[in-house]
């Protein structure tokens, strides 16, 4: 079946500037199965890809649906 996406609205959950909360995060999200995108800022794409990380920053990006989940998740970690 195909997925239509023009009912999706992403919006940035957060934007983090460290790999160890950009892990956290994700590991949140992945463990409650809230999809998400990550949007390096600046060249942190290319950084990413070459050295594993960015020092740019990263925003993540989830549904607007799963907004709320994902922000309560990431507020009962002590992350806001």
């Amino acid at each position: 079946m195909a997925h239509n996406t023009d009912d999706i609205n992403i919006i940035k959950l957060k934007s983090v500037s460290n790999e160890i909360e950009l892990g956290m995060i994700r590991s949140i999200l992945d463990d409650n199965d809230i999809p998400y995108l990550l949007r390096d800022h600046g060249s942190g794409g290319h950084m990413r890809i070459i050295a594993g990380g960015s020092i740019f920053g990263t925003d993540v990006m989830v549904e607007e649906a799963d907004f709320d989940k994902a922000k309560s998740l990431l507020e009962s970690i002590g992350i806001d």
